[in-house]
């Protein structure tokens, strides 16, 4: 029987990194697939390397900043997760694991990269040969969820830190307000929600930028609800949020949607002061409402 080929998923940027990648394994024994070198001149691309996912024993994805950018790549893998093909990472730079990986174990090529490959080619020799599995393949996504976006957050600076604040907000969320939800791919965030008014409101969000994971008060959106219509209201809020900060916010950021690093909050004190801040918000809204509908 033909040895299983592996699939290797990259970016065209990764060119150079890919092609050396397999020419150790080729010299280890395993056959590859590589998509440039492998799809006959006159091919239906995506046909082929659709075909060429389903066909293959295993699959390797080179993540790095392009690779994470590459729609491509991420076709590639969730094709492979779908189908339950063994699943390999080789990590090549800092850029953050994407969203569907986050849960992956990965090689890292960033610091020893002949280590690495030993490491990587041991554990393809270790892999058992994959079998057909019959049963209805799992929904998969990249969007973010509660069980990936905290562990997102933890590849960002001060990522620990961050992500702790992030899930004692998210719980404070869990009791206080009407829905969570998420949102986003590049720069994944979780909302917290009101259902107020015609079409509710959301009253914060955790965005997991990749320079500095930060909470935000949309006062763009709160503007829409009385008593933050007015614009000294929102101005008080903007002061609040000024203690937190090392730049003071400036008054036009009253109609806009200023936000804080999560760090920021590190302290029991900011974070408290925080949250009786939002709960302040969510208890006028409902107030507000409520007398609006008598």
């Amino acid at each position: 029987m033909t040895q299983p080929y592996i699939f290797v998923s990259h970016s065209s940027k990764d060119r150079k990194f890919t092609t050396r990648l397999a020419e150790r394994l080729h010299e280890a024994g395993f056959r590859c697939w590589i998509d440039v070198e492998d799809i006959p001149d006159g091919s239906t691309w995506m046909r082929e390397i659709e075909q060429a996912v389903k066909d293959c024993g295993a699959m390797i994805v080179v993540m790095s900043k392009d690779g994470r950018e590459s729609e491509w790549v991420e076709r590639e893998t969730l094709k492979a997760m779908e189908l339950r093909k063994p699943l390999y990472i080789a990590r090549i730079d800092d850029a953050p694991l994407p969203l569907h990986l986050i849960n992956r174990q990965y090689t890292d090529f960033r610091a020893r990269p002949e280590a690495a490959i030993k490491k990587l080619i041991a554990a393809l020799k270790k892999a058992p040969q994959p079998q057909a599995d019959l049963r209805q393949p799992k929904k998969l996504s990249p969007e973010p969820n509660r069980l990936n976006f905290f562990k997102y957050v933890e590849q960002l600076p001060d990522g620990i830190e961050s992500a702790r604040i992030a899930r004692i907000l998210f719980a404070w969320a869990q009791n206080n307000v009407d829905s969570l939800t998420f949102s986003g791919r590049s720069e994944p965030a979780f909302h917290a929600n009101l259902w107020v008014g015609p079409g509710g409101v959301t009253v914060f969000s955790v965005r997991a930028y990749p320079k500095q994971p930060a909470v935000e008060v949309p006062l763009q959106y709160l503007m829409n609800f009385p008593p933050y219509d007015r614009l000294e209201t929102r101005l008080r809020i903007l002061t609040t949020l000024n203690q937190f900060v090392v730049q003071p916010f400036a008054d036009d950021r009253s109609d806009r949607r200023p936000n804080i690093p999560l760090v920021a909050l590190d302290e029991e004190s900011a974070l408290y002061a925080f949250t009786d801040l939002i709960g302040g918000i969510v208890e006028t809204l409902r107030l507000t409402s409520s007398s609006d509908t008598t």
